[in-house]
């Protein structure tokens, strides 16, 4: 995968964190309610499966405490069941699975999948109650990065599961084998939780373009993300991802609609980004909008206050031709920088607008400078620019210096005696 598009990938599955289980341990106790009522309407029912009065009293307290974030007096409550004689099995299961709720209020998830591994196997809670729990642990050790066990418990739920799994579950499914990398497994889970919603969910879009953008398989993603970047326009990492598909496809101009697009509902925010779509405009010359991005950025403080910068906005304006312009930018670029290159390309937007003094100026400070790419066309230039304000005898100097270099030595000796031949005639005059 080429780097620009590998960082963009990895950016969108990192910004997308592994679900946390809905834990709703007030539902459960609801639930546990209704067994109990089912209860006094059926006697012969199974004892073991209901909470008596006293166990139900703690554990509604419990949660009470736990909705109060009161949550070391909740697991007070909780233990008081699980070391009392006089509790059943079942009422210790509950008990402890709500223990496993006050943990996650707390955010320590070792703990609530201790918690819920402990009730999951312990054999006293019915067989809807544990399937929710194994669901719950996959999704708590895959957001632990126990990705391997968060598996294993994933891989059960499926085999125990009553039914036809659900969309979420398929999609979840998805998510652990791509955080393993295995991208066939993933990918035939997202595609399957897609096919059991009407309209695509974002977060196994973002899923499944994740597993074709890993393999480079550029084309497959292109129709997704043209239509993601079209179903949720606002979502900058769909238009970043299509930008890259188009360049990798070869498709250079839809990448640069989709990065102006991004720019105009202002997705673009750090110096680098505005920078970037300047240049963009400028290699599409479209130079003023270019430097209309890096005028307002330098002004408003978006955009850094860089040599590099600076020297871009400079070279917007002289290619839109707005060589006044030009002056300030490059002037900060020559003060900024330890080389003599932007004094030369100051003097040469002052020779565009026949400001020959300072023309000549800016080139002395660039040679001063130093550091020159092509310091005989500097004298060259310098040379001119003294020829307009009639420093006959410097101007001569500066072609000579031009001159010692063998590909520079026509014109600068064709200057010369361009010269002489007016000195001449004046003389004879």
């Amino acid at each position: 995968m080429h780097r620009h598009l590998a960082i963009i990938v990895t950016l969108a599955v990192l910004s997308q964190p592994a679900s946390l289980p809905v834990l709703a341990p007030l539902g459960f106790l609801e639930a546990t309610a209704q067994e109990t009522r089912q209860k006094k309407e059926k006697p012969k029912g199974r004892r073991s499966q209901v909470l008596s009065k006293r166990a139900y009293a703690k554990i509604e307290e419990a949660q009470q405490l736990l909705a109060d974030e009161d949550y070391a007096n909740a697991l007070v409550q909780l233990q008081q069941i699980r070391d009392g004689a006089k509790f059943t099995p079942y009422e210790k299961a509950v008990a402890l699975q709500t223990a496993g709720f006050v943990y996650a209020g707390q955010g320590d998830y070792v703990k609530t999948i201790a918690a819920f591994e402990e009730a999951a196997n312990s054999g006293d809670l019915p067989p809807r109650v544990v399937s929710d729990l194994v669901y719950n642990l996959a999704q708590l050790n895959l957001a632990e990065g126990r990705n391997a066990r968060a598996l294993d418990y994933m891989t059960r739920w499926f085999a125990e599961v009553e039914g036809e799994p659900t969309a979420g579950a398929y999609g979840l499914k998805a998510q652990i084998h791509l955080v393993m990398e295995d991208f066939t497994a993933a990918e035939q889970a997202v595609r399957k939780a897609l096919s059991k919603v009407e309209t695509p969910r974002q977060n196994w879009t973002r899923l499944l373009l994740s597993v074709l953008l890993q393999q480079e398989r550029y084309g497959e993603a292109r129709p997704i993300l043209e239509d993601a970047a079209l179903r949720w326009p606002g979502v900058k990492a769909f238009w970043q991802q299509l930008t890259a598909v188009y360049y990798e496809v070869g498709e250079e101009q839809l990448a640069f609609v989709a990065q102006q697009v991004m720019h105009r509902q202002n997705m673009l925010k750090t110096s680098k980004e505005l920078a970037g779509i300047a240049q963009l405009y400028l290699y599409h010359d479209i130079p003023i909008k270019a430097a209309n991005v890096l005028q307002t950025g330098l002004d408003d403080g978006r955009i850094e206050k860089t040599v590099k910068n600076y020297e871009l906005l400079a070279q917007s304006y002289m290619h839109a031709r707005e060589w006044d312009k030009a002056v300030a930018p490059l002037t900060l670029a020559a003060e900024k920088s330890d080389k003599g290159r932007f004094y030369e390309q100051l003097g040469q937007s002052y020779l565009q607008d026949e400001k020959w003094r300072d023309a000549e100026k800016a080139f002395v400070n660039a040679l001063n400078k130093g550091g020159l790419r092509d310091a005989a066309n500097t004298w060259l230039l310098l040379g001119i620019a003294r020829t307009r304000v009639e420093k006959w005898d410097a101007a001569i100097d500066a072609f000579r210096k031009a001159g010692d270099d063998d590909d520079m030595a026509k014109d600068a000796f064709r200057w010369i005696r361009s010269i002489e031949r007016r000195l001449a005639a004046q003389a004879r005059g």
